[in-house]
């Protein structure tokens, strides 16, 4: 079955790699506050064949130049959000909160991210500048902070996951809620709805739920082994 969904990906366009026409010139969806800096928008269905499936990355480097390095994604969600489910080799470099980022009092204390910092783990993976680095997170807004960091930090190929893992629901032309999996019921509240748009949820993308240690981020290893795990 998964080789007959990508065959069906690589005959019909790849996938489009963004819904951006209804959201501005910049493309991402919070272009009405926030400019691009980084190279272009990517779906989550196309971020997952380019790091995932051998077959569409060979058929991508043909028609793209993203240079000779695998293609990576950086989930820059907080610690807890990646310990509650990743897409699947995907380094967790926190961006901008490391910890509680709605700074909630019973989880205790708030652990900001630093710009310099953030760019510093990237660099220490020791990437070509032109490596296809994807950046997401919950649902596309603090994935284009970070990317717009690494344009700044002369990463030439960086693309933000337009709906992020968890994603948002989608509107139609007239600006209705769209009942993406078509259960009768348009559910925004749960971060496990069928009905948002993101990597977990309406594309329904393969989760890991495993820690391994060259994808954390080393200064706050200790976190993800004492966290409890939140989407």
């Amino acid at each position: 079955m998964r080789n007959c969904i990508l065959s069906f990906l690589l005959i019909t366009g790849l996938m489009p790699t963004t819904y951006a026409l209804a959201d501005g010139n910049d493309g991402n969806r919070y272009s009405n506050i926030l400019p691009r800096e980084y190279r272009a928008e990517i779906s989550a269905s196309r971020s997952y064949l380019v790091t995932r499936d051998r077959r569409f990355r060979s058929h991508h480097r043909k028609h793209h130049d993203d240079g000779d390095h695998k293609p990576i994604i950086i989930d820059v969600r907080t610690v807890e959000e990646y310990v509650g489910g990743h897409p699947p080799g995907a380094y967790s470099i926190p961006f901008p909160h490391i910890y509680n980022r709605q700074r909630d009092p019973a989880k205790g204390e708030y652990i900001p991210a630093d710009p310099e910092d953030f760019v510093e783990a990237v660099e220490a993976l020791d990437l070509p500048k032109d490596t296809l680095i994807i950046t997401m997170c919950r649902t596309g807004y603090r994935s284009v902070l970070a990317a717009n960091l690494l344009a700044r930090a002369g990463y030439t190929n960086v693309h933000n996951m337009w709906e992020g893992f968890v994603g948002r629901l989608k509107v139609n032309l007239v600006g209705d809620f769209v009942d993406l999996d078509g259960d009768g019921v348009i559910d925004g509240s749960d971060p496990y709805s069928g009905d948002r748009d993101g990597w977990a949820n309406f594309a329904a993308l393969p989760v890991s739920y495993k820690l391994k240690h060259r994808l954390l981020y080393k200064p706050y290893m200790y976190l993800y082994y004492s966290v409890t795990g939140e989407r």
